[in-house]
């Protein structure tokens, strides 16, 4: 019987708004496709923003001296990436429900100011146990201590706690301390089932 369960964000609970964002931008701007997704993805800057190593205005800044004769408008970036990270409405609402049985989490691999601004639209924040997000912990999946941690924030063993993300290759370290993991297809009943096998 779990009594803690945490998801990943893009592909479980949002769409993600990442490539499809920078897409947007690149038809926005008339930009080549692909040529935006070098400037502001292809350099230890965007990892150094996903881990918190710099924060999302100094990753900007760096974006705009990387672009060159690529147009670089850090507003509308931004803008695309935000609209496009589409809150999964049905599973957004399922957190908050089990919340009400258990302990609840994220674990993601998210810059800290994008985390924040989708946790505050979607009112997550409030039912949240516990919050193990890259841009925080300056670790990222499929790191062992992203696991570890999240299990000891929300006070349970990793025995006692189960893991949803959309890909399989990110399970495997969680459930080599116990966790158990869930694949996420799309389909939520099929999830409710396999929690509640879980839970019950």
């Amino acid at each position: 019987m779990i009594k803690a369960i945490f998801f990943d964000m893009g592909g479980v609970i949002c769409e993600e708004g990442f490539r499809s964002g920078i897409r947007q931008y690149e038809i926005e701007k008339n930009i080549p496709e692909g040529e935006f997704y070098r400037v502001v993805h292809d350099f230890q800057g965007w990892k150094d923003f996903t881990m918190g190593l710099i924060t999302e205005k100094e990753y900007l800044n760096m974006c705009a001296q990387r672009a060159g004769q690529i147009p670089f408008d850090s507003e509308c970036y931004v803008r695309v990436i935000d609209d496009l990270t589409i809150p999964n409405v049905a599973m957004i609402q399922y957190i908050k429900d089990i919340s009400k049985q258990l302990a609840t989490g994220i674990i993601s691999n998210h810059p800290a100011e994008w985390y924040a601004r989708f946790v505050q639209k979607t009112g997550l924040e409030k039912v949240l146990t516990a919050r193990m997000v890259s841009g925080y912990e300056h670790l990222r999946k499929p790191d062992i201590k992203m696991f570890v941690g999240a299990c000891a924030k929300a006070h349970v063993n990793p025995k006692e706690a189960a893991y949803v993300d959309d890909r399989e290759d990110m399970l495997i370290n969680c459930e080599s301390i116990g966790m158990k993991g869930i694949v996420f297809d799309g389909n939520m009943d099929k999830l409710k089932q396999s929690i509640n096998l879980l839970i019950n």
